[in-house]
């Protein structure tokens, strides 16, 4: 009897903290729209003018979407095709889901709202499409914090399933041609950023190499359908990853290679080149800068590894990093292959409001570094520059150790940004993501006059 009793505790207590394994928004509920107020979004005084839809899709533990019904949904959102679109995706991570009441999902309508009041964005439809996977397997205090390992085995297999499809058929409907005008914005957090690096990170490996080899190359080279004249494209317009759960060995090959292409041709991209690959670690993330390091050392204790290699450094010299020390970090987390410096507010005051984006800022902040090495007699290649963003009280400096205007940007956050390893949404960051995307329509305009460039030497 006793032992009878046992196991049917052991059984109730499995089933009552172990997390639903069942969508959350089954049928109808998979899409919604919202206007937001003052209760959920702090940052508003009022409530919002705008209604907003949402779509949400959702990935069970091995990959395969809960309710495939979900995508068409999520697909006939996007409305009417002659009105210009801002798609937005978000991909939550640990501790999180699609439930109503995720604090994620709330923060998620929140980032939507401030981006469809942007000035710029007025003659577009903002639309956010969340993608939601059980980012908890136990929900007990204390517990929940050692399924480190099984959560991040499944951001891997979430990743590496059906969401492949979702992506390829969105961007395809959202992005018909590299001509464009509709934006799309790509958002993973935590292990959430696992899930989008698995799903997308060997496409932005094929579309760099294959657009860095064409911009290089002397005859016409082979393409993509998403490549643009002049320019290094990527997944739709924009991928930012915040605290990454990953190992920073993964990042490797992007940098290797795209730090071994400019350091042969110092002018081989476009000054206008936008950032197409963005990860953002904060200061204060205890998770990917203490916890992720040490679980890593008991799961690489018994990888081999390679010997250290030199990383070809366009302007530097070489640098060697240990293997083993890479797959243990976090890819935004290693200072040495960091792209910029920490990110953090200036001491004006933020008005509130994101400003108009500056399609202009990026070549005109490189344009005044070259002034300045000019004066000083030094190399004039751009690296180095430093812009600050007056409507949004961000400071933004380029290290020296990539192209000025290279495509994969890694950086340290202030804690002022992002506090923790759980802050996202910040309106400050969402105003940095919006000029960060930039206006497709001028960028493609300046990536065709870099190739006539390019041709004509």
């Amino acid at each position: 009897m006793r032992r009878s009793i046992l196991v049917f505790s052991v059984a109730l207590f499995t089933l009552t903290s172990c997390s639903s394994q069942y969508p959350y928004r089954a049928g109808n509920a998979a899409t919604e729209t919202f206007m937001a107020d003052p209760k959920t979004c702090p940052e508003l005084t009022t409530a919002s003018r705008y209604t907003i839809p949402v779509a949400y899709l959702e990935i069970d533990d091995q990959g395969y979407f809960q309710d495939r019904g979900q995508i068409d949904r999520a697909l006939a959102i996007l409305g009417d095709p002659g009105k210009s679109k801002y798609v937005v995706v978000f991909v939550h991570g640990w501790f999180h889901n699609a439930s109503r009441d995720d604090e994620n999902v709330q923060r998620f309508k929140c980032a939507l709202n401030n981006i469809q009041g942007i000035d710029d964005n007025a003659g577009e439809e903002v639309v956010g499409i969340y993608i939601g996977w059980r980012g908890e397997s136990w929900t007990l205090p204390g517990i929940r914090y050692a399924t480190f390992w099984d959560r991040k085995n499944t951001s891997d297999e979430a990743g590496r399933g059906s969401l492949v499809e979702f992506l390829t058929r969105l961007e395809r409907e959202v992005k018909p041609s590299p001509n464009s005008p509709n934006k799309l914005m790509l958002i993973g957090h935590s292990f959430g950023a696992s899930v989008v690096f698995n799903a997308i990170g060997q496409v932005l490996m094929v579309r760099f190499l294959l657009d860095v080899e064409k911009l290089a190359s002397k005859r016409e080279a082979p393409a993509h359908s998403q490549s643009r004249p002049g320019l290094v494209s990527g997944y739709g317009d924009l991928v930012v990853l915040v605290n990454p759960a990953i190992e920073a060995i993964r990042i490797m090959p992007f940098f290797s290679a795209l730090n071994e292409y400019t350091a042969k041709q110092a002018d081989l991209l476009s000054p206008a080149q936008p950032a197409r690959l963005v990860l953002l670690s904060s200061e204060g993330d205890w998770a990917t800068r203490i916890t992720f390091p040490a679980a890593r050392v008991f799961s690489t204790l018994l990888d081999q590894f390679d010997n250290d290699k030199p990383l070809t450094m366009p302007y530097e010299k070489p640098i060697t990093l240990s293997q083993r020390y890479l797959a243990r970090q976090t890819m935004a987390n290693v200072p040495e292959i960091q792209t910029h410096r920490p990110l953090h507010e200036s001491t004006r005051t933020w008005d509130g409001k994101c400003p108009p984006v500056d399609a202009n800022w990026l070549p005109t902040a490189i344009e005044e570094r070259k002034r300045q090495q000019r004066d000083s007699h030094q190399p004039e290649t751009g690296a180095g520059w430093s812009k600050v963003f007056d409507g949004t009280t961000i400071t933004l400096t380029h290290e020296s150790r990539t192209t000025p205007s290279n495509p994969l940007w890694i950086m340290a956050v202030g804690t002022e940004l992002i506090p923790s390893h759980t802050g996202i949404a910040n309106p400050v960051l969402i105003c940095l993501f919006n000029q960060l995307l930039g206006d497709p329509k001028i960028v493609n305009q300046r990536g065709r006059s870099h190739e006539r460039d390019l041709r004509s030497k």
